[in-house]
């Protein structure tokens, strides 16, 4: 299975909000947060939320989260890589100029 094929949100399948904030490349705060606001359609079972894929897929219609918001989220998941790929020996060169 290639990489794009796990990334695919099945709209008839549940998801956790780890797998959900992985689909989305966003983070689990970033999940919850949309989860209480009732942005996205969840269900709780035994403390466990379970998100339908279709509202995953729904989140583009009448999105109202600020692009702000969205870019610290997407910055937040992945500072950690792009400190890998950004801040290395090879890239020091270029620091100064």
């Amino acid at each position: 299975m290639s990489v794009f094929e796990s990334l695919a949100i099945q709209p008839n399948v549940y998801y956790t909000p780890e797998e959900a904030s992985q689909l989305l490349r966003v983070s689990q705060d970033a999940i919850l947060r949309l989860l209480e606001s009732q942005r996205v359609a969840g269900v709780k079972i035994d403390h466990e939320w379970w998100i339908l894929g279709a509202s995953l897929l729904g989140l583009t219609v009448g999105a109202q989260e600020s692009e702000a918001t969205l870019v610290a989220d997407w910055l937040a998941a992945s500072s950690r890589s792009l400190k890998e790929v950004w801040d290395n020996e090879e890239d020091a060169l270029h620091d100064k100029l």
